[in-house]
């Protein structure tokens, strides 16, 4: 048995969490806009032609034009305005076009330009999906990493005091890239290996003795874990220590 220290895989966790938690607060705002635009066109019983429509045009700070159009339309005689509840790209034409209205009252309305160009709300729909299944699936990673690590406890082979290069994993957070070590390992069938850790989240690079510890089932190599200080419960044992005499890369080098 050994004492591992789940501490950074927890913060990996959690900061897959706030993908998640991100990813289902978009989906309940999609949800809420989809339910609450087809209650209110359901409402919508005649329809019409617009007068005349204002276009409402603004440009932002980089040049992009985006279209708020409002529609003029009469219903008996007397005139009713219906604003668009969202902005677009998308041109709106300037005349005749569909209102939609209640009978029962006319100010009640929407804009074929709101019914037809609500594509943010699908760009909504689909970052909200691509979060929650980076979270999804990142997690799912973790808790593997987890049953891996308990059965590596009961049954995996200590290596302590090996060297190790930090690798760039492409996260970066607060500015601050999220690397993790790589080693080359020698098995005991004399072929060597390249033992990837997991994203360092605590942003902890290295420790005293600037050696990384491993922990590996060797009839199993894919199933390992790297971590900075990993030791035997009862006591390390002299042959837990790496042979440092083989050949290994220069400790702490960034890989490209």
């Amino acid at each position: 048995m050994y004492d591992i220290n789940l501490e950074n895989l927890k913060k990996s966790k959690k900061f897959y969490l706030i993908f998640l938690t991100i990813g289902l607060l978009l989906l309940v705002i999609f949800c809420g806009f989809q339910i609450s635009h087809y209650m209110k066109l359901s409402r919508l019983d005649s329809i019409t032609r617009s007068t005349r429509i204002i276009t409402n045009e603004e440009i932002d700070d980089e040049g992009d034009v985006s279209y708020s159009p409002v529609y003029y339309y009469e219903v008996r005689g007397i005139e009713y305005m219906c604003s668009s509840n969202l902005s677009s790209n998308i041109k709106p034409n300037t005349s005749n076009e569909k209102v939609y209205y209640n009978s029962k009252n006319p100010k009640d309305c929407m804009t074929e330009y709101s019914k037809k160009n609500n594509k943010m709300f699908f760009i909504i729909l689909a970052f909200s999906l691509i979060l929650l299944i980076i979270g999804l699936i990142n997690i799912m990673k973790i808790n593997k990493r987890i049953r891996i690590i308990d059965v590596l406890n009961q049954k995996g082979k200590l290596v302590k005091n090996l060297p190790y290069q930090l690798e760039n994993t492409g996260v970066v957070i607060n500015d601050v890239p999220i690397q993790r070590p790589v080693v080359e390992y020698t098995l005991d069938s004399g072929s060597t290996i390249t033992l990837h850790g997991d994203p360092r989240h605590d942003r902890k690079w290295t420790d005293e003795d600037g050696m990384v510890d491993l922990v590996i089932d060797e009839s199993n190599p894919n199933n390992y874990f790297i971590d900075f200080e990993i030791n035997r419960l009862s006591g390390n044992l002299p042959s837990d220590y790496y042979d440092e005499g083989q050949i290994q890369p220069e400790n702490n080098q960034e890989l490209n």
